[in-house]
């Protein structure tokens, strides 16, 4: 059985503003959608991919429901596709954000965006409870030594594609932590100097394009905006109880990745 990894902690996040009340929009129904499968080749992977976008973070805020919990949006502005079609401003709303008591909620394997950064991010084509964004493929730019790589939620470099999927090297830079600062380079990378294994962002993305023409595939389906009904991580109890004390940090339990809606 897989269960939805949460932690729960005393940090407020700098990165999330939390919204004004407003109505809640309907849940997409669970019927109309295609449901999410494991992740574990190149070939699931671009199956379940409506598009790959590039875009620059231009907010960053937490939105709160007491029948859903705390969700954080991110917003890419300024959006180039590169696979698949998108507008030239995607909403990308995440399960975990800001509680009323101003504890925050953090969901095991759903990215973290850095404010003003650019990401290269794979948007899916299926249904999800967590995240819109395909199985952690958000990839922040970054300048080392003078080359435009991809990082990884890890920290890790983009290196390659192959029959499994995204090639990452071991972590190169610190990982996004809760208040949204932008990652530095670990000390061990800064004492090399450079890291040449990985790969430059643009010949990442030719390099992708090369494997679909190889195979005669494209990316199909559309990017849905809101999760499913009957999502897994909406039915968590958010709410912490009048008078709990905070938690004095991330508190990580069982992770799930996104799961077929209404599968345990």
């Amino acid at each position: 059985m897989l269960l939805l990894g949460l932690g729960l902690t005393g940090c407020s996040a700098a990165s999330g503003d939390e919204a004004p009340a407003k109505q809640e929009r309907p849940l997409a129904a669970e019927a109309s959608l295609r449901p999410p499968r494991a992740v574990d080749s190149l070939l699931s992977l671009l199956d379940q991919t409506a598009s790959v976008v590039e875009g620059e973070v231009t907010d960053v805020r937490s939105e709160y429901s007491p029948r859903t919990g705390p969700w954080t949006v991110v917003t890419l502005g300024n959006v180039r596709a590169h696979l698949g079609a998108a507008p030239r401003e995607l909403r990308l709303k995440q399960a975990g954000g800001l509680l009323p008591d101003g504890r925050q909620l953090v969901v095991s394997h759903v990215p973290r965006f850095v404010r003003g950064a650019r990401y290269v991010v794979f948007l899916r084509n299926t249904g999800w409870s967590l995240s819109p964004v395909l199985d952690e493929h958000a990839f922040r730019v970054e300048s080392v030594a003078g080359r435009e790589v991809l990082v990884g939620a890890e920290g890790g470099l983009v290196s390659g594609v192959g029959s499994a999927g995204v090639r990452q090297t071991a972590p190169v830079f610190e990982t996004v932590d809760l208040m949204g600062a932008r990652p530095a380079l670990r000390a061990e990378a800064q004492a090399r100097g450079a890291a040449p294994e990985g790969m430059e962002r643009e010949a990442f993305l030719s390099l992708l394009q090369s494997h679909l023409r190889a195979r005669g595939l494209t990316v199909t389906g559309a990017f849905r905006e809101e999760p499913v009904t009957t999502a897994s991580s909406l039915s968590v109890p958010v709410t912490p109880a009048v008078g709990a004390t905070p938690v004095p940090g991330a508190v990580p339990l069982q992770p799930e990745r996104d799961v077929p809606p209404g599968q345990p």
